[in-house]
C-alpha cells in the first residue's frame, strides 16, 4: 500500500552521517516537496506531481501548512506499572527527598507491591493509555522497561504485557529487562542477583536489552557489570542507569563493558565525559527527572562538546518523571542545558534511535521506516518553543496515518 504525504510546509530531518560534537546540530530542511511511502518504508522525497505519477493509486494525506519531522524515539521509559504515588509527590513538594521517601516504604517498593498484585490485563490497559499519550506527542518508538515486578513471575508478566502491546499498539515497543531495579524486602542482594541471573535466558526470549540501576544503595558497578555480562551472553545488549544521585564509577564500568547507553548522568564527573567521548556508548539525558526531583541536570553541553553520542528521553515512571511528553524534555534541554533546538530534535529522533541501535528510523530518508509526526505549525521550532503543549496533528506509523485531532 502506498501513501503520499503531500505539500507540507517543511520537511525537517537530521542529516546522515556520524552526528556528534560540532556536527550534532545538522538538519536538512526541504520545502515544496512531498513524501511517498510504500510497504511501510519511505520510498522517495520529491515533487508532488512526480510522486503522483509514480504511485497513481496511492492514498493521499494533505499536510499543507504543517511541518513533517521524523517520529520521535523515547529511548528510556517505564510504561508498565500499577498504583499511584501522587501523595509522594505532595510529600516531596513539602520538603521530603527521593531517598527519604524510599526509606519510609515509598518509592520503587510501593509501585512494586501494586504491580505484583495487578493482573496482566490490568497492567496492559494502564500501559495502553500511556502509550496513547506518548503517540499524541509524536512518539512512534518507545523503549519499555520492566523493573516493578522484582520477582521472576512478575518480571515475566511485565515482559508479556510489553510483547503483547508491541503487537497491538501503533507504537513500536522495545523491551528491556530491568530486574535489577531494586532489591525486594526480605531478600538478600546476593540471593536476588542470583535469582535474576537465573531468569536471564527466559527474559532474553522477549527483551532486547538488559538494564541495571547502578547507584549507591542499589547495585554497585561490579555487581551491575557482572549481571550485564551474563545478560549479554544470553543475547541481550547492556544498558545502565548511571550517576543519577552519586558518582560511584557506574559510567566508567558501562564504558568498559561496552554498554549501548548510560542513562541519567546528573552526577557525572568531567573525566567520565572525556572517557565516554571515545566510545559509541550513548549518553542519554533525562531532563524531566531533574525538573521533577529538583536535582542537577546532566552536563549535556559538555557531552556534546566532548564529541559524545547523545540522546534525550522521558524516563516516564511513577516516582521521578510522570509525563510522556518527549517534546517537553526537548524544551528542558534547550532551557536548562545549553542545547540548541536543532540538537534537541536530533537527540529525540536519530539519537534515540541510536540509543536503541535501530538504524532504520530517526530520519526522513529513502529506505527508512515511514515513521513521522505531522506538526500543526509551519516551523519545527514551535514544538520546543511553545512548550508543554500538544503540536502533533497526526502520526505516520509504518506508512499508516493516525490522525490525532
Amino acid at each position: 500500500m502506498a501513501l503520499i504525504i503531500e505539500n507540507p510546509a517543511r520537511i525537517v530531518t537530521p542529516r546522515p552521517g556520524d552526528q556528534r560534537g560540532a556536527g550534532l546540530g545538522g538538519l536538512d530542511v526541504f520545502t515544496g516537496m512531498s513524501v511517498l511511502c510504500r510497504d511501510g518504508l519511505i520510498e522517495r522525497i520529491g515533487a508532488l506531481d512526480e510522486l503522483l505519477a509514480e504511485a497513481p493509486g496511492a492514498k493521499r494525506y494533505d499536510a499543507s501548512g504543517q511541518t513533517l519531522i521524523p517520529g520521535l524515539v523515547d529511548s528510556h521509559s517505564h510504561p508498565v506499572f500499577a498504583g499511584d504515588r501522587a501523595d509522594e509527590f505532595a510529600m516531596r513538594t513539602a520538603g521530603a527527598g527521593y531517598e527519604e521517601i524510599a526509606e519510609s516504604g515509598g518509592g520503587i517498593a510501593r509501585t512494586v507491591a501494586a504491580t505484583q498484585q495487578a493482573s496482566k490485563d490490568e497492567l496492559k490497559e494502564l500501559a495502553r493509555k500511556r502509550l496513547d499519550r506518548a503517540m499524541a506527542h509524536g512518539v512512534t518508538t518507545l523503549e519499555a522497561k520492566t523493573g516493578y515486578g522484582l520477582t521472576p513471575e512478575s518480571e515475566l508478566k511485565m515482559l508479556e504485557v510489553i510483547r503483547e502491546l508491541d503487537a497491538e499498539h501503533p507504537i513500536d515497543l522495545v523491551p528491556t529487562f530491568l530486574g535489577a531495579h531494586a532489591v525486594p524486602k526480605g531478600v538478600t542482594k546476593n540471593d536476588y542477583l542470583a535469582a535474576m541471573r537465573e531468569l536471564l535466558p527466559e527474559a532474553a526470549r522477549t527483551a532486547r536489552f538488559c538494564d541495571v540501576f547502578c547507584e549507591q544503595g542499589y547495585f554497585t558497578p561490579a555487581e551491575s557489570a557482572s549481571l550485564l555480562e551474563a545478560a549479554r551472553d544470553c543475547g541481550m545488549l547492556p544498558k545502565m542507569h548511571a550517576d543519577q544521585f552519586h558518582s560511584i564509577g557506574c559510567t566508567e564500568a558501562a564504558v568498559d563493558l561496552g554498554a549501548v547507553s548510560v542513562d541519567h548522568l546528573e552526577a557525572m564527573r568531567p573525566e567520565d565525559a572525556v572517557k565516554l567521548a571515545g566510545t559509541d556508548v550513548v549518553g542519554l539525558a533525562l531532563p524531566g527527572v531533574s525538573l521533577f526531583l529538583d536535582i542537577p541536570y546532566a552536563p549535556v553541553r559538555q557531552l556534546i562538546d566532548a564529541g559524545c553520542a547523545v540522546a534525550v528521553a522521558t524516563d516516564f515512571n511513577p516516582g521521578s518523571n510522570m509525563t510522556m511528553n518527549l517534546p517537553l524534555m526537548m524544551s528542558l534541554l534547550c532551557m536548562k542545558t545549553g542545547v540548541s533546538t536543532d540538537e534537541a530534535l536530533i537527540m529525540a529522533t536519530r539519537g534515540g534511535a541510536h540509543a536503541l541501535r535501530m538504524s532504520d528510523r530517526g530520519r526522513i530518508a529513502e529506505g527508512l521506516r515511514a515513521d513521522m509526526a505531522v506538526l500543526d505549525a509551519d516551523k519545527y521550532e514551535e514544538l520546543v518553543y511553545f512548550y508543554g503543549e500538544r503540536h502533533v496533528s497526526a502520526v505516520i506509523k509504518g506508512g499508516t496515518v493516525h490522525e490525532l485531532r
